[in-house]
């Protein structure tokens, strides 16, 4: 009797072990699979492992495709760089953008397919680079990508697309930018992409 009563009070002692330790592996894998998708910034799961993957992505996808032109077939990111843009040119190197008088405002230089490969967390950063008639960087603009939007928000947010605005060709190029916390794969992207795009006129 009293070997039965041990044997059963060891049995206890084991399965309460087996339910003690269930959390505490519970736990790691998560943390784990969490520091996966923190990797690059705040993500709440580890992409590419959870059941909706395919749907989250395939949606971030078709919105990177839908149209980006205004009214007169131009270009948004070059709406956004010359609001008075009313006609654009396609040149060897460099898109030229005119007013409604046929005033030269500047340039487009893109950065495909200088940018062809480059990539940043899900996908390519293809930028387009605003200059002015002096070739003077005015601004730098994502265009339509496959990238996570919450890293490309916060590579925005960061202010990482003035770091070349005001500066030459030559300059930029010169010029070093730090990777923004939590998107840095995406910010080192694009900062290649804008690099590949100068490579081209300089």
């Amino acid at each position: 009797m009293k070997k039965i009563i041990a044997l059963a009070i060891v049995a206890l002692f084991a399965t309460g072990s087996a339910f003690a330790q269930q959390p505490v592996k519970k736990d790691t894998a998560r943390t784990e699979q969490q520091q996966r998708g923190h990797h690059h910034g705040g993500h709440g799961h580890a992409c590419g492992n959870c059941p909706n993957h395919g749907k989250h992505h395939g949606r971030h996808a078709q919105q990177s495709q839908q149209p980006q032109v205004n009214a007169d077939g131009i270009d948004m990111a070059v709406v956004k760089a010359f609001p008075t843009v009313k006609s654009v040119q396609k040149g060897k190197k460099m898109t030229e953008v005119y007013d409604s008088n046929k005033n030269l405002l500047g340039y487009a230089l893109y950065s495909k397919p200088a940018s062809d490969g480059i990539k940043g967390y899900a996908g390519e950063t293809p930028v387009m680079i605003a200059l002015s008639t002096k070739k003077v960087i005015l601004g730098v603009y994502l265009l339509q990508n496959q990238e996570t939007p919450g890293f490309a928000k916060r590579v925005e947010d960061a202010g990482f697309y003035k770091n070349w605005n005001g500066l030459t060709v030559k300059k930029a190029l010169k010029k070093e930018v730090d990777a923004v916390s939590g998107a840095t794969f995406t910010s080192m992207a694009v900062a290649k992409s804008v690099r590949a795009a100068l490579e081209t006129i300089k």
